[in-house]
């Protein structure tokens, strides 16, 4: 049955006027105007009290869409209400004011409006109503009707059934160029740019150029630029100049675009220059745009900014796209002199209103170190919407601003209550990197209430916030409860683990991510390594080595800055240094790396070489650096060297010292029994101590017998920590080298009372790709009993050869009932006789 027609001015492809009166059965003359409720032939009575109930509070009423009697309705008026609301986006009026129709009794077959009734169904984007009124059309004996297929294609494009879309496509009987339209364009818009070429090339064999359209050129290009075919890009371009089309405005600009985006910058040039002869198309701000925003992609930025010179040169007035797009510019080259001077052109030409203006300056200001500036346009934001909400926060939670982030995330919550996933997103990694767990819950369960808790990026956030959290059982229920797991969220979990001591949990998590088909990334692959570190397994870094060979990570910077922390860690110096020298680009970690490693191998003269080499390479020191050369000053004796680097470090890079390099200097005056300057220096630091410092300097003290500071040492620091059992018995071991027995007991009484427990050693070892751990007074190891019988051999041994001190040997006192201070290195031993 012929009766739904054209594709009015709302839609997407639109008919002419003669095209439309060729489908159209009624003549304009004899089209019904009126529907008259009541008894009629074409009608289910109505009484008043019905209209009444039925069109109360409707879009029908409202619009005066009944006749002054109640008795008719007037149908070109509803049809007119039809596609208002579809125009302005409300698709559920639209919906409602056919719906109200039928209720009132007007015959549906009458209705002949269903192609823009039908994008309003597509406007809601719900895949399940849309094949609601398919299946509605289809009783209604449309399947046959070509304005009405064309519709149902662009609908289910809208709502990403596709397949769908496919169904209705190969089941019509009469195509034209809007079927074809639909179809390429539909697949464009999904990212499915092969199908749409493929469509595309269907079209032009089965009907050539019969049906060729802007619309499909445009969409075909678009498909090409979005996966970067450039060869199918040039063949196109070579079709539409062989039927002289390649000179409209949106075929140009989509040319410009692919070839943009594809890499191919001198054929763009030379389009543009094509262009740029013709008086039409000169002038165009789109094209410009284009080719500015195109330049920038392509890291032209020079370029960029000339061209934009040019523009202005014409007398062509920069819009919000061109603007954006040189705000982009200023960003990646984090220039905040070029942003503001964009900032000044923007005001010049009003459009600091534009709500993607105000973003994109936001944005620009943050990556350029002007947050305060950033902050202040959003407060002044007449235009604040979920984008510029999520930009805002974003940008405090990357730029070092975690806690505006949060309060900017309460704020929006006050303010809209409805935030998405990237929202969600910026408010999740704020947590993360303060460790705020009781927040970071908060937002999980806004996220679950939400339904974004299975989202693919929220979810790994939220891994990745329980994991820095040092809670792994949470982040390992969350994992398991994601539908699906990207490469992010499998590094978050694996992280999680490696960041809390769970290295059986890392590993465990890597092999099963192994078995899944997911390659690692460096990123990985770096988490893995510190789990080497932590576990000193050097067959295991070993084994990522090779792993990093067979895949080309070896020159990944982030890889080989691991490899390099990795091996001197684990004991092999030699192995780092050759990978330090194989290393093609180095930056500040790889020189820290290294001399980190030398330092800890005692290789203090390599060292200091090797930090004169990295300044001659043009890296600049930072703490790091200044930590490990004062680190090897320490362990080496050299004291006026240690004062050198901290004074060159203020003087000559500009850095403030902190606490760690105190700290070292602390130790380094300590060792050198130099303990009343290492003290004076404690004091007059602008920083409070903390319980490091001061058991450094303890422990100097130990070491030199200077039993008066060490008590006034121990005064501070217990402090900070009144159930530490370690410096307590470092205080025990002083007083009993000086002899001072009562002090001792008073001490051991003090920690028995309290009761307080020394953490009992633990020490592992590698045999035959084994690693066994052993724990001071554990006997879970299968060969506890052998061990334990040669352990009693050896201390018999140690007792009849060792002698010791005769200071010592004096004032030993008895052992205590615990035995608090017994197999205190009986780990350590254990693991040396395996």
């Amino acid at each position: 049955m012929e009766c739904a027609r054209s594709l009015f001015s709302g839609s997407l492809h639109q008919y002419s006027p003669s095209e439309f009166q060729q489908h159209n059965p009624l003549p304009s003359k004899s089209a019904p105007n009126y529907f008259f409720c009541g008894k009629s032939p074409f009608s289910i009575s109505c009484d008043h009290r019905f209209l009444s109930s039925t069109f109360s509070n409707n879009p029908l009423t409202n619009s005066r869409l009944i006749s002054s009697n109640n008795s008719a309705i007037d149908v070109s008026l509803a049809y007119g209400r039809i596609k208002e609301f579809t125009d302005d986006g409300l698709f559920e009026d639209a919906i409602r004011v056919y719906r109200n129709l039928l209720e009132c009794g007007f015959p549906v077959e009458e209705f002949q409006f269903f192609p823009c009734l039908i994008k309003a169904f597509g406007g809601l984007c719900d895949v399940k109503k849309a094949k609601e009124i398919h299946g509605h059309l289809l009783k209604l004996g449309f399947s046959e009707d070509l304005f009405v297929n064309n519709a149902l294609l662009s609908m289910y494009a809208k709502c990403g059934a596709i397949a769908d879309a496919v169904r209705v496509f190969e089941r019509m009987s009469d195509r034209d160029f809007v079927s074809w339209n639909a179809m390429i364009s539909g697949f464009c818009h999904l990212g499915d740019c092969m199908n749409s070429l493929t469509y595309f090339g269907m079209m032009l064999r089965q009907c050539g150029e019969l049906h060729l359209s802007r619309v499909a050129c445009v969409s075909a290009l678009s498909s090409c630029a979005l996966c970067e075919f450039l060869t199918h890009g040039r063949e196109i371009h070579g079709f539409l100049v062989k039927y002289g089309l390649d000179t409209n405005e949106f075929i140009v600009s989509a040319l410009l675009e692919m070839y943009m985006k594809c890499g191919d910058v001198k054929n763009a040039q030379n389009v543009f220059n094509t262009v740029h002869e013709k008086e039409a198309l000169r002038e165009n701000r789109v094209i410009w745009n284009v080719m500015i925003l195109g330049y920038i992609s392509n890291e032209l930025l020079s370029v960029a900014l000339e061209l934009f010179v040019d523009m202005l040169k014409l007398g062509i007035d920069p819009d919000s796209s061109t603007v954006v797009a040189l705000l982009m510019l200023a960003s990646q080259r984090f220039n905040l002199g070029f942003g503001r001077q964009f900032h000044r052109i923007i005001l010049e030409f009003e459009l600091e209103n534009d709500a993607r203006v105000e973003t994109a300056l936001m944005e620009m200001y943050f990556k350029c170190g002007d947050p305060e500036t950033g902050l202040k346009i959003f407060k002044r934001s007449q235009n604040r919407n979920l984008v510029t909400w999520g930009s805002v926060i974003s940008n405090c939670s990357q730029g070092g601003y975690p806690y505006e982030a949060l309060q900017l995330f309460h704020d929006y919550l006050l303010d809209d209550g409805c935030p998405d996933s990237v929202t969600l997103l910026a408010a999740l990694r704020a947590s993360s990197s303060l460790a705020l767990k009781s927040r970071g819950m908060e937002i999980h369960g806004l996220a679950i209430k939400m339904g974004l808790d299975s989202n693919v990026f929220v979810g790994g956030a939220i891994v990745d916030l329980y994991g820095k959290c040092r809670d792994t059982r949470s982040a390992q229920e969350v994992f398991d409860g994601l539908p699906d797991k990207d490469l992010v969220t499998w590094n978050a979990l694996i992280s999680g683990f490696a960041q809390t001591e769970c290295p059986d949990g890392a590993l465990k998590a890597f092999r099963l991510m192994l078995s899944k088909q997911i390659r690692p990334n460096s990123v990985t692959l770096a988490c893995v390594l510190s789990v080497c570190v932590h576990l000193s397994l050097m067959i295991l870094c070993k084994e990522v080595h090779c792993y990093v060979l067979r895949h080309g990570y070896d020159h990944n910077i982030l890889v080989s800055n691991s490899l390099v922390s990795t091996y001197a860690k684990c004991g092999n110096i030699s192995n780092s240094w050759t990978m330090f020298e194989k290393m093609l680009t180095r930056d500040k970690v790889s020189w820290n790396s290294i001399m980190l490693g030398l330092g800890m191998h005692g290789q203090f003269d390599k060292m200091f070489v090797t930090f004169e080499e990295m300044k001659e390479a043009g890296a600049k020191p930072d703490h790091t650096t200044i930590t490990a050369l004062l680190s090897a000053c320490s362990h080496g004796g050299k004291v006026e060297m240690g004062w050198k680097y901290l004074k060159c470090m203020v003087e000559d890079y500009n850095l403030e010292p902190r606490i760690e390099q105190y700290t070292c200097m602390v130790d380094l005056l300590g060792r050198a029994g130099l303990l009343n300057q290492a003290y004076n220096l404690i004091m007059q630091m602008p920083y409070s101590p903390d319980d490091r410092i001061w058991g450094s300097l303890l422990g100097s003290c130990k070491n030199h017998g200077d039993a008066k500071l060490a008590e006034v040492v121990a005064g501070h620091l217990f402090e900070f920590d009144r159930t530490n059992t370690g410096y307590r018995v470092l205080l025990a071991n002083l007083y009993e080298d000086s002899g001072r027995r009562n002090e001792v007991t008073r001490i051991r009484l003090e920690i028995k009372h309290k009761g307080l427990k020394k953490q009992p050693g633990c020490s592992w070892i590698e045999v035959n790709n084994s690693v066994h751990t052993f724990t001071a007074g554990d006997w879970s190891h299968k060969q506890s009993e052998e061990i334990h019988a040669v352990v009693e051999n050896l201390m018999q041994e140690i007792k009849a050869r060792y002698t010791p001190l005769l200071q010592s040997q004096k004032s030993v006192p008895d052992e205590p009932e615990d035995g608090f201070y017994a197999n205190e290195n009986e780990g350590l031993l254990w693991s040396n006789i395996v």
